[in-house]
């Protein structure tokens, strides 16, 4: 149990295109420890976190992302300092207030600080920015890296793990909007991972068409329920925590992705499997350990399990018989790297086609593929 809950929290250093048995536990433990490189004296001194409006909590993106930063500032000798815009409206004045200092690192998280760093970058040529899940683009600044997370790669051990607890029921997902690239990416991982673990096993999405509408996430996780899906994943956005606690009030069994819903969703915890956690403290501190050790860091890095950017919570659910032995092969083969498990063949797609809900959300069977996971 404990090898698929926490031998995945190595911290080594690593983007997805733009835009697992026991009793259940109180909560996952974090460790940000890492090998100690060889520093230079004060090749970084100071390390600010511009977060996101309001975080960081504990377990938030933005939360984990400031308990790395504290972790590896601690390592090398560094400040570090968080600040908390009180708008977007403040979001460039204050990347580039934190940008001023010598010898500098300035992270942020998300898109939304994106046109800040890029404007700080042009003008502080010397700090290095890291942004925490965007994927900049090729005509950013050399300063500017982004950390982003193989969301395919987490799809596909959510789609694995619920296909395992299924039994006889199938599994879904909610996705946010059919155009949205992350949710397009955790799908194709979700239907693969499923498709891998039992032979031809059906997975269905469903599309809230939004990722800000918690009601539009119940609508369409009460569908996937009623169709007949037992364990259903969800998207790490408002629209998400909808479908999971509707799920959950219909029986269903959970799967979350990003960060871990036992921390940030407590009210689902008795339909909660496990978490695929997005490791942020882990994918912030070695990029900074490189800079700090006078290395070059790469405009993008993707996170994912065979660098520790990604790992399996613990589980909060006993785990079917030999289901734990057939997990630990298929992590052992994503932290190896490539070659990953090939997913089954795909199984022809329902004669009924695509349906929609009243409400709006549609769905359809998302035929199992490569997807990089």
């Amino acid at each position: 149990m404990l090898l698929a809950g926490c031998s995945l929290f190595s911290n080594q250093a690593g983007s997805t295109p733009p835009p697992a048995g026991g009793s259940s536990t109180a909560g996952t433990s974090i460790s940000t420890e890492t090998a100690t490189p060889t520093l230079a004296p004060q090749l970084v001194k100071s390390i600010t976190l511009v977060a996101s409006l309001g975080e960081p909590v504990d377990w938030t993106p933005a939360g984990l992302t400031w308990k790395g930063i504290q972790a590896v500032g601690a390592r090398v000798g560094a400040s570090t300092s968080l600040l908390e815009p009180v708008s977007n409206a403040d979001l460039p004045k204050d990347v580039d207030g934190a940008a001023g200092a010598p010898r500098t690192v300035v992270v942020t998280v998300g898109p939304a600080a994106d046109a800040a760093v890029q404007a700080a970058a042009a003008v502080h040529p010397a700090t290095q920015f890291f942004e925490m899940d965007v994927a900049v683009s090729e005509s950013s600044p050399a300063n500017v890296h982004g950390l982003a997370f193989d969301e395919a790669e987490a799809g596909y051990l959510g789609g694995y793990v619920a296909a395992g607890f299924a039994g006889s029921g199938g599994i879904g997902m909610v996705g946010d909007a059919k155009t949205d690239t992350r949710t397009a990416n955790y799908a194709a991982g979700f239907a693969s991972g499923a498709a891998q673990s039992k032979l031809g096993y059906p997975a269905t999405v469903a599309y809230a068409g939004t990722s800000d509408s918690p009601d539009k996430g119940r609508t369409a996780a009460a569908g996937l329920v009623k169709a007949g899906d037992s364990v259903i994943l969800a998207m790490p956005s408002l629209t998400g925590i909808g479908a999971l606690r509707e799920a959950c009030a219909r029986k269903a069994r959970l799967v979350a992705v990003d960060t871990d819903a036992w921390q940030t969703v407590p009210d689902i915890q008795s339909c909660l499997i496990v978490s695929v956690m997005n490791r942020y403290d882990a994918a912030v501190a070695a990029p900074i350990l490189a800079v700090a050790s006078g290395h070059a860091v790469p405009r993008e890095t993707v996170n994912n399990v065979a660098n520790g950017g990604i790992a399996l919570s613990e589980f909060h659910a006993d785990l079917p018989g030999g289901f734990e032995a057939q997990l630990d092969a298929v992590v052992g083969t994503l932290q190896n790297g490539p070659p990953r498990p090939t997913p089954a063949p795909p199984t022809p797609a329902p004669s009924t086609g695509a349906t929609t809900s009243p409400a709006g959300p549609s769905q359809a069977s998302a035929s199992p593929k490569p997807s990089g996971a």
